[in-house]
């Protein structure tokens, strides 16, 4: 996601047995101008930390609280800073959910689940950059 305009750059599909940290060296884009990775603490951990810092990256993962050792105030706050930036990625499934028929697809393989996510991911775009040109037209 692409936080300063707001445009879905790069995904990935996979079947519901893989979990989402798994597939965070496709997400990585070499191409961003920006360095940092924001996401949620499942991606929290040394081996993320190290993935990151070999692509160049910067870490900005939610830290991860554990049973008998909560997150510190220091921690939370942190953590509520990094939300504010992670909010505008989930405006994107809040988009989908609302106004785009949902999250949930019913098509069989995973070819055709890529397929629809892919016009469902242009189609964002294309509504995003509806929206933003209307906005520059109206300030202009």
């Amino acid at each position: 996601m692409d936080v300063e305009h707001g445009f879905i750059r790069r995904y990935a599909v996979t079947p519901a047995n893989i979990h989402d940290s798994q597939m965070l060296p496709m997400l990585l884009d070499p191409e961003n101008t920006d360095d940092y990775v924001w996401a949620d603490s499942a991606f929290a951990g040394e081996r993320f930390e190290d993935l990151l810092d070999l692509g160049g990256f910067e870490s900005c993962i939610h830290e991860k609280g554990s049973r008998n050792h909560p997150l510190s105030d220091a921690a939370k706050e942190r953590n509520r800073i990094k939300s504010a930036i992670r909010a505008c990625v989930e405006h994107v499934f809040g988009c989908m959910t609302m106004s785009m028929g949902g999250k949930m697809t019913r098509k069989i393989g995973l070819e055709k689940n890529k397929a629809w996510w892919g016009l469902k991911n242009l189609t964002f775009n294309f509504l995003r950059y509806l929206l933003r040109a209307n906005r520059a037209f109206a300030l202009a």
